[in-house]
C-alpha cells in the first residue's frame, strides 16, 4: 500500500505509489495496472500448465494469475507480472521463439526471456522446440508471486543439477525436499519405518561432487526447509510439530548416511588455516563446511568429535 517508501536522491521519502504516478507523468505511459501492486493486498498466485506436441514441435504454456481475497478486497484485478523463464532439454537450455514471432538471427539462440503476464489467463506457444522440455520458471525470482506448477521429482532433479539460474536451482531443491519430507511424515504417521526417496539423496550427492559450483549456493541448496516453515505450510493449528521434527530429522540422517564420504571429503577440503576474514569467499566456504558437519553429525553421533575439534581449534 501507500505505506511503502523509498528515498529520493535528495533524501526525501516518497511513497512507491507516488513514484509510479511521477513516472507515468514523465513518460506519458499509462502505468495504472502497475499501481495495483500497491493498492491490492495479498500475494499473487501464478498457476502454470503446459503441453508439448512432438509432431508440430510446439510447446504451450497456459498461465493463470489470481490473488486471494483479503479484508475489504474480495476480488482483485490482474497484476503486471514479469515471468522470466527458460526451457531445459537433455543437452541444456533450448532456444526460445514464440509462435508467429519473426525469427531474429542475432538472438535466434536466445535461451532466456521474460513473458509479461497481465491478464487473468494467457497462453504462450513456443515453436521449433525439438524435445519435451522442463520449464525453468520464475528465473531470478522475477516477480514476488507464489508459483504453482506440477513438477515431477525427476524434473526437479534436472533443474537442481543442470539449470543455469541459481534461484531456480535452489527453489527446485526446496520443493523436492518438501515433497520427500511430506512423504516421510505420512510414513511415520502410519507407524512405518521411513524410506527416503533416493532421488533426493542422489541429487545432494551430485551437488557435493561438483566442486565447480559456488559453495554458498551448494550450502543453501543442501539446507532443508525449516521446521517453522513446514509448520506454517501445514496451516494454523494443523501442524504436528513432533511429526515434522521426526520426519525432517529422518531425511537429514538419510542424506548424511548416503553422502557421508562426499560430506567428509568436502568438510576436510574446506578446512583453512588462513586468518579469519569477512570475505564472500571465506563466508561461502565456512557455510558449506558447517553444512557438511551438520549432516555428518546427523548421520553418525561418532562424527560429533569433528565438531568438538572444530570448536577447540577455532580462531
Amino acid at each position: 500500500g501507500s505505506d511503502l517508501y523509498f528515498s529520493r536522491h535528495d533524501g526525501q521519502a516518497v511513497t512507491c505509489e507516488d513514484f509510479v504516478c511521477a513516472m507515468e507523468d514523465a513518460s506519458g505511459v499509462d502505468l495504472g495496472q502497475f499501481r495495483r501492486w500497491y493498492s491490492q493486498a495479498g500475494t499473487p498466485i501464478l498457476s502454470v500448465r503446459d503441453s508439448y506436441d512432438a509432431n508440430t514441435q510446439t510447446y504451450t504454456l497456459v498461465v493463470s494469475q489470481s490473488c486471494p481475497a483479503t479484508p475489504g478486497q474480495s476480488s482483485k484485478q490482474p497484476f503486471v507480472i514479469p515471468l522470466a523463464l527458460g526451457l531445459l532439454g537433455e543437452a541444456g537450455n533450448l532456444p526460445l521463439r514464440l509462435a508467429e514471432e519473426q525469427p531474429d538471427h542475432e538472438t535466434a539462440d536466445n535461451t532466456h526471456r521474460v513473458l509479461i503476464v497481465d491478464k487473468a489467463d494467457q497462453t504462450f506457444v513456443f515453436e521449433a522446440v525439438a524435445e519435451q522440455p522442463v520449464p525453468s520458471l520464475l528465473r531470478g525470482f522475477s516477480a514476488p508471486v507464489r508459483l504453482e506448477y506440477d513438477y515431477s521429482r525427476e524434473s526437479l532433479c534436472q533443474l537442481m543439477s543442470r539449470d543455469d539460474d541459481g534461484f531456480v536451482r535452489w527453489d527446485s531443491a526446496q520443493t523436492l525436499a518438501l515433497q520427500v519430507i511430506a512423504e516421510v511424515q505420512e510414513q511415520l504417521s502410519r507407524g512405518e519405518e521411513p524410506v527416503v526417496d533416493q532421488l533426493l539423496t542422489d541429487a545432494c550427492k551430485q551437488l557435493l561432487a561438483d566442486e565447480s559450483l559456488d559453495p554458498a549456493m551448494v550450502a543453501e541448496m543442501l539446507a532443508l526447509p525449516s521446521e517453522n516453515y513446514l509448520a506454517e505450510l501445514a496451516g494454523q493449528g494443523a501442524a504436528d510439530v513432533d511429526l515434522i521434527h521426526r520426519a525432517r530429522g529422518a531425511v537429514r540422517k538419510a542424506i548424511g548416511i548416503a553422502a557421508s564420504d562426499l560430506l567428509l571429503s568436502r568438510y576436510q577440503n574446506l578446512d583453512s588455516a588462513a586468518a579469519y576474514m569477512a570475505t564472500g569467499e571465506q563466508i561461502a566456504a565456512r557455510a558449506l563446511r558447517n553444512s557438511c558437519l551438520s549432516y555428518l553429525a546427523s548421520a553418525d553421533r561418532g562424527n560429533l568429535s569433528l565438531a568438538s575439534i572444530q570448536l577447540e581449534s577455532a580462531n
